[in-house]
């Protein structure tokens, strides 16, 4: 596993991987985007409640991308059929 490539297990790593690059980049929780520094906190210890949305902009603030793999063997065309909303 690569610094650029990591596999989320759960909210706390993930929690620990925002802090690790806020920290890396010098910003304290305050000086996240608009955040709370309640609400970054919440992320970093991994609160599982933390919203799902906010965590993903505050992300990107930090310049951390989110990627999803699907799964081996995935019907793809049914997948996209899905994801624009042609599925019967």
């Amino acid at each position: 596993m690569s610094p650029d490539n990591l596999y989320i297990r759960d909210a706390k790593y993930l929690g620990a991987i925002a802090q690790a690059v806020r920290k890396a980049q010098s910003l304290r929780q305050d000086e996240v985007g608009r955040f709370s520094h309640t609400f970054i906190g919440d992320l970093e210890s991994g609160k599982p409640t933390v919203q799902l949305g906010k965590v993903i902009k505050a992300l990107d603030e930090l310049g951390v991308k989110l990627r999803v793999e699907l799964p081996v063997g995935i019907d793809l065309a049914q997948f996209e059929r899905y994801m624009t909303g042609d599925s019967p």
